[in-house]
């Protein structure tokens, strides 16, 4: 077929595809010269754009089947969304991340055996996959889908699948495929008996554990049974569990949307390049989404599997901090700047800069150099950085078993704290005086952000307990903040230079209590002090250590409820700084 009559056809198939899918959204149609021939993608923002790529090398190979192939991968595409009258898989981004990557990403972790996150995002865009075929099948046999798996194959090493590959195919097979279809993929199947054996293991094992053996191959049922959300996490775990065996870290063959094409050897996958999804899930925006959602799911939060514990506890503070009170516009200031430039006349060199220049005709009609003259001007405001704010700002944040408490003080008959709210996400709880006593420091960094002031290399905290421990820099003041120590409360004198290190800085330090050697440091403690912007937070009422601050003419502020302490730090702040 020519290329040019080739390209027509696959437009018109695929154009006829979206509309009769109801696909609202905008597609594209592009030419590769990659194996396999052909491949799809669709957007996780809205799943409304699409892109169907095609090598029309594969003419050569397989007469006509490219069309075919388009068809039914326009098809696949359309319904990770819904196709009209039916039902789509994962349908929407949260779906995709809640109920089946994230139990598959839970399973390989417990395996031990090395897999990471470009495993579990192939594994579950397989299972994906697999699920949408059953669910197009109740109309369409999916030619198409089954010419890609023969691809997949004749383009493998020595045509034969891997035994993961195999498993997968065979799983779809045994939910949507007919005879012909069965015998005409067999070509690419492992030839190792042992290996078979696996994959059979394997494949049962899935239909067993996920409840799909049960159903006694009714294929209406068990559309059924895949299309219901509800069952994805079982489905999902299930899948990781069976299909894992066969699968070596960091190597799959491809399946529609590229992923696992290359993946052989760690970091050289092309899965996070090619797959909208997972771009998406290692995006800030998204991860703070997902961790809020987490928190505040009342069937108990705990931390995503996509993240981290560090991570996860890092964006739950700044998306808290965000919901504070911040002032900004006293960081603005206003001036007259042009708006536009009208009126003209002739470019001088000997005086004029090359500002607001353009070509002109002059008198005669000749071209020339034209310099604008006049502008209109507006006030127009814009950020400044105050001259007076301290380029470093430092915390000191107590750390001692005092703070697991919640705000009342309270305790079991054990001294064991209680009452201190959700401790899934935020292991010391969210009702707990440390929670509030960092939400207070990530409320002052989102003030520095959103004023323009924040320097990552000149923020520093030190958390104090049985140790003092001090750290700078941005990202490692954030991990010492979130390693708390819940020990004594002590402050190392050899500490105190370094706490106060450089020239009129903003310090600041977080307690709920008497310092235990505060006798032992106070005189250090407070003449270094005196040398910076110093002030000092008590949450409740004070003590030895804030009579003894007070007296030296530094400035100390009773948080009496402390939710409020974060709120408290950045109006100090801003009070004592504006300009």
């Amino acid at each position: 077929m020519e290329q040019n009559t080739l390209d027509n056809k696959i437009q018109t198939i695929v154009a006829q595809e979206i509309r009769n899918g109801r696909f609202s959204g905008s597609y594209k149609i592009v030419q590769i010269s990659e194996k396999p021939h052909i491949s799809g993608l669709i957007n996780t923002q809205g799943f409304n754009q699409i892109e169907i790529s095609y090598n029309p090398a594969y003419e050569q190979i397989r007469e006509g089947m490219l069309p075919i192939m388009a068809r039914d991968i326009t098809k696949h595409e359309i319904n990770h969304r819904k196709y009209h009258e039916f039902n789509g898989c994962p349908r929407n981004f949260d779906y995709h991340v809640e109920k089946i990557y994230e139990p598959i990403a839970e399973v390989l972790e417990k395996t031990k055996r090395g897999f990471n996150s470009t495993d579990a995002h192939y594994i579950t865009n397989a299972l994906e996959d697999s699920i949408l075929h059953a669910d197009l099948n109740r109309k369409f046999a999916l030619e198409g889908i089954v010419e890609f798996f023969s691809d997949v194959g004749r383009s493998a090493e020595n045509g034969e699948y891997t035994p993961f590959y195999e498993a997968h195919v065979k799983l779809n097979m045994f939910l949507w495929g007919n005879k012909k279809q069965k015998k005409e993929l067999r070509k690419y199947s492992v030839h190792n008996k042992e290996k078979q054996k696996q994959i059979a293991k394997a494949v049962q094992g899935f239909l067993k554990k996920s409840g799909l053996a049960e159903l006694k191959r009714d294929r209406q049922k068990i559309r059924d049974f895949l299309n219901y959300e509800d069952n994805w996490d079982n489905i999902a775990r299930a899948y990781a569990e069976e299909f894992s065996q066969l699968m070596e870290p960091n190597y799959a063959l491809p399946i529609i949307n590229h992923s696992g094409k290359g993946t052989k050897g760690r970091g050289q996958g092309r899965l996070i390049e090619g797959n909208e999804f997972d771009r998406e899930m290692e995006t800030e925006r998204y991860k703070m989404k997902r961790v809020k959602r987490a928190y505040n799911n009342p069937k108990g939060d705990r931390v995503p599997s996509l993240m981290e514990s560090f991570e996860a506890l890092d964006l739950l503070y700044q998306s808290f901090a965000r919901q504070l009170r911040i002032k900004i516009e006293t960081y603005t200031e206003s001036e007259q700047r042009p708006i536009f430039w009208h009126g003209q006349r002739s470019f001088e060199p000997d005086k004029d800069n090359l500002k607001h220049i353009f070509f002109g005709f002059d008198e005669k009609g000749k071209v020339e150099l034209k310099k604008r003259r006049y502008a209109e001007t507006m006030n127009v405001p814009h950020k400044i950085s105050p001259k007076g704010f301290p380029e470093t700002r430092f915390c000191l944040l107590d750390s001692s078993g005092s703070m697991q408490y919640n705000p009342k003080n309270e305790h079991d008959l054990n001294g064991n704290p209680i009452n201190i709210g959700r401790t899934g996400i935020i292991p010391w709880g969210d009702n707990s005086k440390y929670n509030y006593a960092l939400l207070g420091w990530y409320g002052l960094i989102e003030y520095l952000k959103q004023n323009h002031l924040l320097n990552q290399t000149t923020i520093g905290l030190g958390n104090f307990s049985s140790e003092t421990r001090i750290v700078r820099g941005l990202e490692s003041a954030k991990r010492n903040a979130l390693s708390p120590q819940f020990g004594a409360t002590t402050i190392d004198t050899l500490k105190i230079r370094d706490i106060f290190r450089g020239e009129k800085c903003l310090v600041y330090t977080i307690s709920d209590g008497e310092i235990q050697n505060w006798i032992a440091v106070k005189d250090e403690f407070i003449k270094k002090a005196k040398e910076h912007y110093y002030f000092h937070l008590q949450i409740g009422s004070g003590n030895e250590m804030t009579q003894n601050l007070e007296q030296s003419g530094l400035n100390v502020f009773e948080i009496h409820n402390a939710q409020d302490l974060a709120q408290r730090v950045i109006e100090i702040t801003d009070k004592n700084f504006r300009t």
